[in-house]
């Protein structure tokens, strides 16, 4: 669980190592329409699988997330390039978990991902990347205006707090609750590591609807279509949801 030596130390907060790692955080059972159960389990995200959730990122979760859909992001691998380090960092803390088919095979199939992010006030700021008016840049500016007054390490009076940084589940499995359970494992985890809150950007409304069902309460939101640039034009169009969420929930 050492960090690795190339990788930028932006993020201070270690996993204990009183925590047994890996971990199987939670269990369920869904049925979807074939009627044909269907058992999976919440587990760790280890470092033999990381290569294979970058790839997951690059092959489920780009193509359907809101942000990058509207603003073409898989049109510039730049894009893709300049998020690898941040995603890497993010995955070298051993917070993330996996949503698996609960087989008794080595390495059953992933069918869904929820990047992790025990931030902390001690973190060292996230280099901006080196394309200017790209698109990591223009999702910045909107997360900080998201965020702007909303300081989680204040309100909750805490050092750190959980950041959820990519819920994504396979397409074939959606509709089996996948996202709900691995949201809710979350509090297992931060009651296992004492993390008090926990904070989500709600892109869609999927996610938003979800957090809700949850107990997240929507600190801010900013409506997409009055989201725009100094000519006047919406950054990021976005079909289907209205708005992008600021959401937390601090666990009792």
């Amino acid at each position: 669980m050492e960090n690795s030596p190339e990788l930028p130390l932006w993020y201070k907060w270690k996993r204990p190592t009183t925590v047994p790692y890996p971990n199987i955080w939670h269990k369920f059972t869904s049925k979807p329409k074939d009627g044909k159960e269907c058992k999976i389990k919440i587990v760790d995200l280890t470092p033999d699988r990381f290569e294979e959730i970058m790839e997951f990122t690059e092959k489920y979760f780009y193509p359907r997330e809101l942000l990058c859909i509207s603003s073409k992001f898989l049109d510039d691998e730049r894009n893709i390039h300049n998020s690898q380090s941040k995603r890497r960092a993010i995955l070298q803390q051993c917070t993330s978990i996996i949503a698996v088919l609960d087989e008794n095979v080595p390495k059953p199939e992933i069918v869904g991902m929820l990047k992790l992010l025990v931030a902390s006030k001690e973190d060292d700021p996230v280099p901006k990347p080196p394309i200017p008016g790209h698109f990591l840049p223009i999702k910045d500016k909107l997360f900080e205006e998201l965020e702007k007054n909303y300081n989680p390490f204040e309100i909750f009076s805490t050092d750190e707090v959980f950041r959820e940084c990519g819920l994504c589940v396979k397409p074939m499995y959606e509709g089996l609750s996948i996202g709900y359970n691995m949201l809710l494992a979350v509090e297992k985890l931060a009651t296992a590591f004492q993390i008090k809150a926990s904070v989500i950007t709600g892109i869609s409304i999927q996610s938003q609807v979800i957090a809700d069902k949850l107990g997240y309460k929507t600190w801010n939101e900013i409506v997409y279509n009055e989201f725009k640039d100094d000519q006047g034009r919406v950054i990021f169009p976005v079909d289907g949801t209205k708005s992008i969420k600021l959401m937390a929930i601090e666990f009792t």
